[in-house]
């Protein structure tokens, strides 16, 4: 996978988003939390196209 460490970066970023997603929440800030949820959305989406970019192996092929 020539894409291995973005997405591995990608990964991390996400996780700690959602720790300060938490800490959001545990300090009863609803609101602060919508844009950290979009950010999220727009890693997980951006970590999407990184795997998507993948040439596809023999197995994956077989299986469309």
């Amino acid at each position: 996978m020539k894409n291995r460490e973005p997405v591995l970066r990608k990964l991390d970023t996400i996780e700690s988003k959602i720790s300060k997603l938490w800490l959001t929440l545990n300090q009863g800030n609803r609101e602060g939390c919508y844009p950290i949820l979009e950010e999220i959305k727009e890693t997980i989406e951006q970590t999407k196209g990184y795997i998507e970019s993948e040439p596809m192996t023999g197995n994956e092929l077989n299986r469309i």
